[in-house]
């Protein structure tokens, strides 16, 4: 009997012309239309009597604190205690990150009405993963020999760089009557093909991906950003009067073709076990400088841009103990969602991957919260964007979080909890009869 259901829901959260956009401080004016509508899915998960929602929604960052409470709080008096909330984080979507955000309460109320509408969805469901690669990006950080980081921000003629993941990793949902639930896609590079003078809403190459990916194929397509903090696109802030809207539909659809190509072979299978898990815990980081300083703060608060700063709006709440929240979502005991507030560098997703006590293990970025970047502590060292500017978390932090991912995934696993009981010490030999030939 297969004991995992699963149901999804789908709301537009494009907002009318004239609200300010997120992601360039260099932006001139507000949005003034639409060029492919910003979305919100929520897939909701049910086995063995837990609840959960994976929530993905077209933004730079997720709403402020007091919002995601809010959804919280809603989405449990429906039944759904966990929500596991992420942004694409496109830089051609409303902001997010000041108090009271004009299109806040509406994403507030699509994330709470889409969650509302997978549970009445609620199917058996099985569940198959693949892979694909997709070659768009690159690190724009390069390190020279003495260190110091310099920014290659558009790589136009595809010169190699590391690290960079270039595996997206497909998650096809079916009923238990084999038809289309949702394909979830998780890939780390920033949705920047267009830059500061694209002013339509717009989710950049990943509402072409989708567009594509649903029209051919069926599947509700759900995107989840991966740790994508160091990976521009190749054809980064094309300008619009050089067909940026153009090189994001092409590269969009070209991810696209990849994508339709591979799922054929992924075929959706009852689990050996079925099963929810989700855990949320509070991780103490701290900052890099002791911004109680006034003297620290002024120059840390005018080297972001100051009043008119994108992230200078942030270091009010970056105190000593700074402590942000990690998410983890487990299915099946063989597919984990770890979920970071902020712009974590590649490494992380790369080291998950290889690390994590689950078969597949995906980290995405830009959930519940946004802190900034995350850098490795060697990106700390060497500066530059992403290492120094824009980052004011505590050396180490991402370290921090990563070594706790894996601690929780294994306590999801097995809880520690659990009674001891003789079965956990029994030791098995290899039997090429019961376990086949060695090699």
């Amino acid at each position: 009997m297969n004991d995992l259901w699963v149901g999804l829901g789908t709301r537009d959260i494009t907002p009318a012309p004239g609200l300010p956009l997120w992601g360039y401080a260099e932006r001139k004016g507000p949005a003034t239309g639409t060029l492919d509508p910003l979305m919100l899915r929520a897939v909701v998960f049910r086995a063995h009597g837990t609840t959960a929602a994976l929530v993905s929604a077209d933004l730079g960052r997720p709403p402020m604190r007091d919002v995601q409470a809010e959804i919280h709080k809603r989405a449990a008096g429906l039944g759904v205690p966990h929500v596991f909330f992420a942004a694409t984080h496109t830089h051609h979507a409303p902001e997010m990150d000041v108090p009271d955000a004009p299109h806040a309460n509406v994403v507030m109320d699509a994330t709470v009405e889409a969650i509302a509408d997978a549970l009445g969805r609620l199917q058996p469901a099985r569940v198959g993963i693949g892979a694909v690669t997709l070659d768009i990006g690159h690190n724009r950080r390069r390190i020279l020999e003495d260190g110091r980081c310099v920014m290659l921000w558009r790589n136009e003629a595809q010169t190699p760089t590391e690290p960079v993941d270039r595996e997206a990793t497909l998650v096809k949902i079916n009923g238990a009557d084999g038809q289309p639930i949702a394909l979830l896609v998780h890939f780390a590079c920033h949705p920047v093909i267009m830059g500061p003078s694209n002013r339509q809403y717009s989710a950049d190459y990943i509402g072409e991906l989708r567009r594509q990916v649903e029209a051919e194929s069926g599947y509700p397509c759900v995107f989840l950003q991966g740790a994508c903090g160091d990976i521009n696109p190749y054809l980064d802030k094309t300008p619009v009067a050089q067909g940026g809207v153009e090189a994001a539909q092409t590269v969009g659809r070209a991810c696209a073709r990849s994508i339709l190509a591979a799922l054929p072979g992924i075929e959706p299978r009852p689990a050996a076990r079925t099963g929810v898990a989700y855990r949320q815990e509070s991780v103490q980081v701290g900052t890099r400088w002791n911004l109680n300083d006034a003297e620290q703060h002024r120059i840390v608060f005018e080297a972001h841009g100051g009043d008119k700063g994108l992230f200078g709006r942030y270091l009010e709440s970056a105190t000593p103990d700074l402590a942000v929240p990690l998410t983890a979502l487990l299915i099946n005991d063989a597919l984990a969602f770890v979920g970071m507030p902020g712009e974590a560098f590649v490494q992380y997703q790369l080291e998950l991957k290889a690390r994590a006590p689950v078969g597949t293990a995906l980290l995405c970025g830009y959930t519940e919260e946004y802190h900034a970047y995350f850098p490795t502590l060697a990106g700390a060292l060497a500066g530059g964007y992403g290492g120094t500017t824009a980052s004011y978390v505590g050396f180490g932090a991402a370290d921090r979080l990563a070594l706790e991912a894996l601690i929780l995934l294994a306590e999801m696993r097995r809880p520690p909890a659990e009674p001891c009981c003789r079965e956990a010490f029994r030791i098995v030999d290899w039997d090429p009869a019961v376990h086949g030939p060695q090699g």
